[in-house]
């Protein structure tokens, strides 16, 4: 059906994994003939987990993107993963959408996830849902969970609709708007046993929707009556502003308080142009309305088995009809729009154009990636980049038995094309590939679509660390090279002087050669001997850095002097220095931020400091505490894992390189030995 922009409504189902995002979104479809029977999770039949790695682990690993008709009104639903490890796709489904509905289980309540992308949302400034599922389980309770809600999320929670009766005794949901029942024969009026407990949330329902508006204040206080309507409308208000989050019941699997919640939703869900205005990384600003130019974002693309590289992209302003050419700000690009689809899971329908505010998609577009904006080519306006969480957990790849490293670099490269969370990177002084993700499950996960759809796979393990080598005093050596067989004969003769150099200056090299000692044109091969020579220690066989190396005199031969001979004499009287300087190795130290609740404060402290770490500060972040430390990179290789393990998945981190830094010399005799036995 034609759609206009005031119709649209988008949202970003989040929550822990096993929730039931999944389920949930099954009757979303079946409830508006999308779908003729619902599938589930266990028979791998869903519409939302359709790639191979999703039915085989049974959980979501991919955002998957729904649009359906309900009530007038066309919903781009999109379905996210639950589990830590594919946080990525939440941040990528929440920048495009007005609304997010959080799933709790009403058995296990608040979860490590749940508290991760309610933050998320909120930071996004989206409007806000709760729906406790669940509802009819044996255990359940739902007043226990509002109550632990309520006591988490610092703002005002409304109860809509609220189960009628207890785990395994539910007969239906009651909606304390409409102060209606509904249940499997259908609406009905609120049965006796429940109308005490409904007035009840009832009565704290007005109070808190009144307290935003001054007309219904002053109705409230003067004991006039307040229509439903009247409360709707001020409800919506506080919706949008972030004032209330509404909370709604359900049991997904049932199917109870679903077409219930589907209207709510429908009516409190800002439509996209509302927001009024969206304004651009320099300051351009467009209106958000389908009259204005054509600016959309790519908030995610994907590899399709039958139509390549798809797309996904959120249309912000104006219309793009199939044909019309668009503009890309960040690589200066002209492209031609050929097809445009609408996506239901697996499946592309393909339509003559998209609305401001509509979710789409294009394909085989590969100059697009993930966080481009795309734009109508008269105007030029680039958006905000998403926001992608930073991957905590990076390890060495080698390519898998049968494989080989050139193709599975090419694979794990294309990879990271679709993902925005998974980077690849080589690194050129431990001679590694390096792979970042977002956890152990998040890389294996990698593994098993790297061999389904480029036919190579890969191993993991612990990656090297980039040690140095370096002085710390300064020396005088002599050196002369002289060889004599026979014919010419070759002779060098260098005085060096070596000195320490601050940390991170590298190496410089200077001459103070006085009455031509040694010619000009053999100064260059005396650098170029002591340049080759410090790619390796005399410790353990690191690179030797910051140090200063000056020739300051010497002596040559008329017929026997070269280049080559210079170039010996000056690597041998660096290795000669080096061993008389007090050599040591130096690590890389990492800058790391870990965001943790502050219960955990104590235990992460101590841990940092089991790991040579040095803790630099601490800041307070909305009950979550930024502990800042400086740590070497040796002691942080298992961190992402441990973090997980200390915090019970509620702690995270980012890390970068500060500076290199002397190994205490226990650490040190460690690192020698087992690069002696590493070169054996």
């Amino acid at each position: 059906m034609a759609v206009e922009s005031k119709d649209i409504r988008n949202l970003a189902l989040i929550s822990h994994g096993g929730a039931g995002k999944t389920t949930l979104t099954e009757m979303f479809l079946l409830n508006s003939g999308i779908i003729k029977q619902a599938g589930k999770v266990e028979d791998e039949n869903t519409k939302s987990d359709f790639m191979p790695e999703e039915k085989d682990h049974k959980y979501s690993i991919n955002n998957s993107y729904f649009s359906l008709n309900w009530k007038n009104k066309r919903l781009n639903l999109i379905d996210t993963p639950g589990y830590a490890d594919f946080r990525g796709e939440v941040a990528s489904a929440l920048r495009i959408s007005e609304g997010a509905l959080l799933l709790v289980d009403s058995n296990a309540g608040i979860e490590v996830n749940t508290n991760y992308v309610w933050q998320m949302a909120s930071d996004n400034q989206l409007s806000r849902f709760i729906l406790i599922n669940k509802i009819d389980q044996e255990g359940s309770s739902f007043r226990k969970v509002l109550d632990q809600l309520i006591d988490n999320f610092a703002t005002t929670i409304l109860p809509i609709t609220i189960p009628a009766g207890e785990a395994e005794n539910c007969q239906g949901i009651i909606d304390i708007l409409s102060q209606k029942m509904f249940t499997d024969e259908g609406q009905q009026d609120i049965a006796d046993d429940f109308k005490e407990e409904a007035n009840d949330y009832r009565f704290e329902l007005i109070e808190k929707i009144v307290e935003l508006d001054d007309e219904l204040m002053m109705k409230y206080l003067e004991d006039e009556k307040i229509t439903d309507k009247e409360l709707a409308s001020a409800l919506s208000k506080g919706v949008s502003s972030g004032e209330i989050v509404p909370l709604f019941s359900a049991s997904a699997l049932q199917n109870t308080g679903v077409k219930e919640l589907m209207n709510h939703l429908m009516t409190l869900i800002p439509a996209p142009d509302e927001a009024g205005a969206i304004e651009g990384v320099n300051g351009q600003e467009v209106q958000l309305s389908v009259d204005s130019p054509f600016v959309g974002l790519i908030s995610k693309t994907m590899v399709d088995p039958y139509i390549g590289k798809l797309s996904i992209f959120r249309v912000y302003s104006g219309k793009l009809n199939k044909g019309e050419s668009i503009f890309v700000p960040s690589s200066k690009s002209n492209l031609k729009v050929s097809k445009i689809y609408k996506l239901n899971g697996a499946e592309q329908e393909q339509v003559d154009s998209i609305v401001a505010g509509d979710i789409g998609a294009v394909a085989k577009m590969d100059e697009l990636e993930t966080s481009d904006t795309i734009c109508d080519p008269d105007i030029e306006i680039e958006l905000e980049k998403i926001e992608f969480p930073d991957p905590m957990l990076t390890m060495a790849a080698k390519a898998s038995e049968g494989s080989d490293d050139e193709k599975m670099a090419s694979a794990l490269h294309r990879y990271s094309k679709e993902d925005a969370t998974f980077k690849v990177n080589y690194n050129r002084e431990t001679k590694e590939l390096l792979i970042t993700g977002m956890g152990s499950i998040h890389l294996s996960v990698i593994n098993d679509i790297c061999q389904r759809k480029f036919d190579v796979g890969f191993q993991t393990g612990t990656p090297s660390v980039a040690y140095k080598e370096t002085i710390q005093k300064k020396v005088d050596v002599e050196e002369k090279y002289k060889k004599q067989s026979g014919g010419r004969g070759q002779y060098g003769h260098v005085y060096i002087k070596m000195e320490p150099l601050p940390r991170g200056k590298g190496f410089e090299f200077d001459e103070e050669i006085f009455g031509g000692a040694i010619p000009k044109q053999y100064i260059p091969a005396v650098e170029k001997g002591i340049v080759e020579a410090k790619d390796e220690g005399v410790l353990a066989g690191y690179p030797v850095v910051d140090f200063k190396a000056i020739v300051y005199d010497g002596s040559y031969h008329d017929v026997d002097s070269s280049e080559m001979a210079f170039k010996i004499a000056s690597s041998k009287a660096f290795k000669n220095g080096l061993t008389q300087a007090k050599p040591v190795i130096l690590e890389p130290i990492m800058d790391v931020k870990v965001v943790v609740p502050e219960n955990f404060m104590g235990d992460i402290m101590g841990d940092l400091n089991s790991r040579r770490g040095k803790i630099m500060g601490m800041d307070p972040d909305n009950g979550n505490q930024i502990i800042k430390a400086q740590v070497p990179e040796a002691e942080m290789f298992s961190y992402a894992t441990d973090l997980i393990s200390i915090t019970g998945g509620y702690g995270y981190f980012t890390m970068d390189f500060s500076h290199y830094d002397k190994v205490p010399a226990e650490n040190q005799d460690k690192i020698i030995e087992e690069a002696n036995r590493d070169n054996k």
